[in-house]
């Protein structure tokens, strides 16, 4: 597993210590460092640009003009997603993308090009070179790229075995409280929204028929503009992780993952209506007894169930999933559903974050050979607090982002978040003995030790 410096940053001030001595450290206190390496990206030179027009040439590529501020620029680009009115970086004559390439005037498909309009790849941020990296409307034309992506970061590589015992460690703002409490510097709270606000609007309708398999199940649903573009300091922390963006709405939840340690996912609200989380077999074997069929058939006791990267699943009776009433739409806890997934155009959302029996999703993960990311962080037990906290987060990054969501529902959840103070006695010699540190005879909260 990664961790970025740069995204560290955000949480707790590690200035004035080397990477090097922050490997050593959390080797010796906490988890095996395999290494870190130095990310450099090649943002200098290039601004952000808006494209005006858009002329079809030979194959597929496009005369685009470039609106940079204080001066436009023609270029020719290849990119499928080059469009009028988005924004995008573009390198000028001069500036020097990654690999040492130098932009040059030069003649494309028989039309002069000034400049380059950049992929991630081009830009050292990942190796994604399909799409030009889109930036948000609200950006000027001709900002310095790098006033909004730093050039450098750094990567500390853990061994995830030295990490199965640490849930938490499996995110950014774990692997922040750690550094604080290793280096005696302060922690940053983790903004979220307050979801209270939204107690006077009426429940999703959720149902869970497995408690012992999903002690909680929480969902927010709500409406916003598709298509937009993440804020690039969203992007540039995905990409260095090696997570390829798309928008807002999706690339939102990989992002809380990466930070939280907690997977969530997105439906689209137009074809998921009502929740219930339940086994393959109890859900088949009802609609079976009716004689109803599924999208490929009738539904047995070992049907098939396609996930987002098209690919048949075949499910035994015990395998968990999540339903759309009587329709599944997620192999819960490792992969969603073709079907339900989140489109270009989606404009209503059912954002789902929930807690899941860490032997069940693993057996499910392993027996598919589908090991996500949301898989590897569930089967090491999450705490169920954190399905209320993901949303919360996700729904204030949204905001930040300018995109201004309109709730239509509650926070609504089934389970128990186990989010409530719960009481530990322990003898003072004990508490001594583990704090390190002599404690009073007056009485001290957990919340204080540290003091």
């Amino acid at each position: 597993m990664k961790i970025s410096l740069d995204w560290i940053s955000d949480f707790v001030d590690l200035s004035g210590i080397g990477p090097e001595v922050i490997a050593d450290r959390l080797t010796l206190s906490t988890a095996e460092v395999e290494g870190f390496e130095k990310l450099h990206r090649a943002v200098e030179g290039v601004v952000i640009g808006e494209v005006l027009s858009v002329e079809p040439l030979s194959g597929n590529l496009r005369a685009a003009t470039v609106d940079c501020g204080t001066r436009r620029y023609a270029t020719v680009c290849g990119a499928p997603n080059v469009r009028a009115g988005m924004k995008a970086a573009l390198a000028p004559p001069g500036a020097t993308l990654a690999g040492g390439v130098r932009i040059e005037v030069s003649e494309v498909g028989g039309r002069r090009s000034e400049g380059v309009l950049c992929s991630a790849k081009e830009l050292g941020m990942s190796h994604w070179h399909e799409v030009l990296l889109e930036c948000p409307a609200s950006i000027a034309n001709g900002t310095p790229l790098a006033d909004l992506i730093p050039p450098d970061d750094v990567l500390i590589e853990i061994d995830n075995k030295s990490l199965t015992h640490r849930p938490d460690l499996w995110g950014h703002y774990g692997m922040a409280r750690e550094l604080a409490a290793v280096f005696g510097r302060e922690l940053r709270p983790l903004p979220a929204a307050d979801l209270a606000r939204y107690d006077h609007l009426p429940a999703f309708p959720v149902t869970v028929e497995d408690f012992e398999n999903c002690p909680c199940y929480g969902c927010l649903e709500f409406s916003v503009a598709p298509g937009l573009p993440s804020p690039l300091v969203m992007q540039r922390r995905l990409h260095a992780l090696g997570q390829r963006t798309f928008n807002l709405l999706v690339d939102v939840t990989n992002y809380v993952m990466l930070e939280l340690a907690q997977p969530t996912h997105a439906f689209d609200g137009d074809l998921v209506r009502a929740i219930r989380v339940g086994p393959w077999s109890r859900l088949s074997e009802t609609r079976s007894g009716l004689g109803e069929t599924g999208p490929r058939g009738p539904l047995d006791r070992e049907g098939t169930f396609t996930t987002l990267d098209g690919q048949e699943r075949k499910m035994l009776p015990d395998d968990l999933l999540i339903w759309n009433q009587e329709e599944p739409v997620a192999l819960a806890g490792i992969m969603g559903g073709l079907h339900s997934e989140v489109r270009p155009g989606t404009r209503r959302l059912l954002l789902e974050s929930a807690n899941f029996k860490a032997s069940r999703i693993r057996r499910t993960s392993v027996r598919l050979d589908l090991r996500t990311e949301s898989a590897q962080r569930f089967e090491k037990s999450q705490p169920p607090a954190n399905v209320k906290t993901g949303i919360a987060r996700i729904l204030r990054l949204i905001q930040e982002a300018g995109a201004n969501p309109e709730v239509t529902s509650r926070f609504s959840v089934a389970g128990d978040l186990k989010d409530r103070p719960r009481p530990l006695v322990m003898s003072r010699g004990l508490l001594q003995a583990m704090a390190g540190k002599e404690i009073g005879e007056s009485p001290v909260s957990a919340g204080r030790l540290g003091e």
